[in-house]
């Protein structure tokens, strides 16, 4: 009997989902920013309270307010299953990415609540990606003070025409509160300059902010004592599981990148849609240009792998 979920009106919840293999699911920019920006649209047309987010490469954490366990359910269902099937139309794939049921802790006092912050927020510390929990993109942290965090301010006047379109097709799609596809989003990247793609990430984070930042940063004293916070304790969640492993996800950035140079012209997710002999023989290239462990190259490559002692 599935056990019942822990509800309490009003009150914070720590959110989380996971693919249903433990696989790798977002790879690249067109990943993220399909997913962050189905969770936006997803927040406002349901009136959802979010106060964060952070993706990592095979789950995601968040931190919502909702009136009902229902409710929360079912902003939950809507995103993954949104996303699951924009992301399996783009490489003609079918089935499930995402686990059944989803994970989630109601925080109802301050305390605990800032340790779930502290949690969320250091997930890519953790993982090694980043030394401070604001230098990561996707914890979306750095965006409450500033709207180009990780590059330059976009001058329209003096912007590329290709930059300048795709300004204005985000500008329109989140006016429409409609969010971006990976298509569309490899289109608009594939004639900018690597400066203007950063350009354009941000610009699509921030045009798409679905966060009450003011309600995060009130369970500190100030956004600064908040990150001071956040990268002096870690944080700890006794009430979701969350498998650990001592690994640096930075291993998967270089296969991206190998995989992007190797396969030039097909979105990286696309590894996913291998036959098995192709998946090994690419397996057998990343265990020599990457650090990425074993483990790792069949979690990013969707190769089932067998934990030791199996």
């Amino acid at each position: 009997m599935r056990k019942k979920r822990r509800f309490y009106r009003g009150v914070v919840n720590h959110i989380y989902q996971k693919t249903s293999s433990g696989d790798n699911l977002f790879y690249d920019y067109e990943d993220y920013l399909a997913f962050y920006t189905i969770f936006a649209v997803c927040a406002r047309s349901m009136n959802i309270t979010t106060l964060g987010l952070c993706i990592m490469r095979n789950h995601f954490h968040g931190l919502a307010i909702t009136e009902s366990a229902e409710e929360l359910s079912s902003f939950m269902d809507r995103c993954c299953s949104w996303y699951a099937r924009e992301s399996n139309i783009v490489i003609g794939r079918k089935g499930r990415l995402f686990k059944k049921n989803f994970g989630s802790a109601p925080k109802w006092d301050e305390k605990s609540i800032r340790t779930a912050i502290n949690y969320i927020g250091n997930n890519p510390v953790e993982k090694c990606i980043c030394k401070t929990a604001e230098e990561c993109r996707w914890t979306f942290l750095a965006y409450y003070e500033n709207q180009h965090p990780f590059s330059e301010p976009i001058i329209l006047d003096k912007a590329s025409k290709p930059l300048r379109r795709a300004v204005k097709e985000v500008k329109a799609m989140a006016s429409l509160n409609l969010p971006l596809k990976h298509q569309q989003l490899s289109r608009m990247m594939k004639k900018l300059s690597p400066k203007e793609k950063e350009q354009l990430v941000d610009y699509i984070i921030s045009e798409y902010l679905p966060f009450d930042y003011q309600k995060l940063i009130s369970y500190y004293e100030s956004y600064e004592a908040m990150l001071t916070a956040m990268n002096s304790n870690t944080g700890s969640e006794h009430d979701i599981h969350e498998e650990w492993y001592p690994e640096s996800d930075l291993a998967y950035s270089e296969m991206v990148e190998f995989v992007k140079k190797e396969r030039p012209e097909n979105m990286v997710r696309s590894v996913i849609t291998l036959s098995l002999e192709e998946k090994h023989q690419l397996a057998a290239k990343l265990r020599c240009h990457t650090s990425g462990s074993d483990r790792q190259i069949c979690r990013f490559l969707h190769i089932p792998h067998k934990k030791p002692g199996e």
